[in-house]
């Protein structure tokens, strides 16, 4: 639950920045909608799990439901990690094709005037002219570092609270499977008991059936002889 509203209050955070923050493009909308749908999930998932600890045995397909549903959110939350990474192996390729061709001169305004620097790897590179670093004749480097060192700090953000989410969907998951197990073992055992004690209620009645007969048979040997003797007075 806690993690669920986490993830909502960052992807929050993140759609609430000014569209000409460099937050909104470093974090882009794929990866804030990707965070708000972890949240939803993540209490879902949490309100489900709730749910089977009350009654675990008589909610066992439950119980599964939730530990399909966790693993699949960790699947997601791997492909978000991978596509992360994919995109820092390129880091100089992908923003630089953005200041090149989808920035606004507001944001490229904003990254020379934080890092002093003009254009993107050079003052030819696509400059905003207007922003006061690039009428100043004397700075000739780019924005480069100060996009990519931008980038990873809020990709470490990312990746940390990802892997946070990760290990506690690890540890929920792990949760589980050994209630499931539990739950199965619980099972087997009951219907073990149910077995032994029909067994053996068989097995009873079966002894009072013996028992009857035996009755009847020793009542009829023990009247013949008496019949017999008194025969034998009468004679």
């Amino acid at each position: 639950m806690l993690c669920g509203i986490a993830a909502i209050v960052v992807g929050i955070f993140y759609s609430n920045a000014k569209n000409d923050s460099e937050r909104i493009f470093i974090v882009t909308a794929y990866s804030l909608r990707a965070f708000i749908f972890l949240g939803v999930y993540f209490i879902a998932c949490s309100l489900i799990g709730t749910l089977v600890a009350l009654a675990p045995l008589r909610r066992k397909r439950l119980l599964q439901t939730h530990i399909i549903a966790i693993a699949l959110i960790m699947l997601t939350m791997l492909c978000i990690s991978l596509w992360l990474w994919t995109r820092t192996l390129n880091i100089n390729g992908v923003y630089g094709k953005y200041w090149r061709n989808d920035w606004s001169d507001s944001i490229k305004d904003a990254f020379q005037r934080d890092g002093n620097c003009c254009g993107f790897l050079s003052r030819a590179d696509a400059p905003y002219m207007q922003s006061p670093s690039c009428k100043d004749a004397n700075i000739d480097y780019g924005c480069m570092y100060t996009v990519i060192f931008y980038a990873q700090h809020h990709h470490r953000y990312i990746y940390a609270g990802l892997i946070v989410f990760m290990l506690m969907g690890l540890g929920s998951m792990t949760t589980g499977i050994i209630l499931h197990m539990q739950c199965s073992n619980e099972e087997r055992l009951r219907w073990a008991q149910t077995q032994y004690l029909a067994r053996k209620a068989k097995r009873y009645q079966d002894s009072l059936g013996d028992d009857d007969d035996g009755s009847n048979t020793y009542s009829m040997h023990e009247l013949q002889p008496t019949n017999s003797r008194s025969r034998y007075r009468n004679s």
